[in-house]
């Protein structure tokens, strides 16, 4: 509908609206380290029992690395929220290695005493 020459202009629908965060997202600078931060997460909780599968090429993922000269002059919230959830799966990673390694550690101990235990009870 055009008044006076100039089209109205109409709010977007919900859809319309994630579509274009999806895009902002997919677009911003930190995505391709986002995806690494998230795939490392699943590396190492899937641990030996599996691969997770990249569909990004390398070439690609080094395209999105960081550009940090666009984030520092020109904070957004989509900046701050990309920083923080990438830090957050980075420390998330570091949680579920930590973790990983108590227990394997608690388990050989366990090993070790039960085979302990095994040898000195039989002579």
């Amino acid at each position: 509908m055009e008044t006076g020459g100039e089209k109205e202009k109409r709010s977007p629908t919900p859809e319309e609206d994630e579509e274009i965060l999806r895009k902002r997202i997919s677009g911003h600078p930190l995505f391709g380290l986002l995806i690494e931060n998230h795939l490392g997460c699943l590396k190492v909780g899937l641990g030996e029992f599996g691969e997770v599968g990249i569909t990004t090429e390398p070439d690609q993922a080094a395209d999105s690395k960081p550009n940090n000269i666009d984030i520092v002059h020109n904070p957004s919230d989509i900046d701050h929220f990309m920083e923080a959830y990438c830090m957050a799966l980075r420390k998330l990673k570091e949680g579920i290695e930590e973790a990983q390694q108590e227990s394997e550690s608690f388990i050989k101990s366990t090993y070790l005493q039960l085979g302990e235990l095994t040898h000195t009870n039989h002579p």
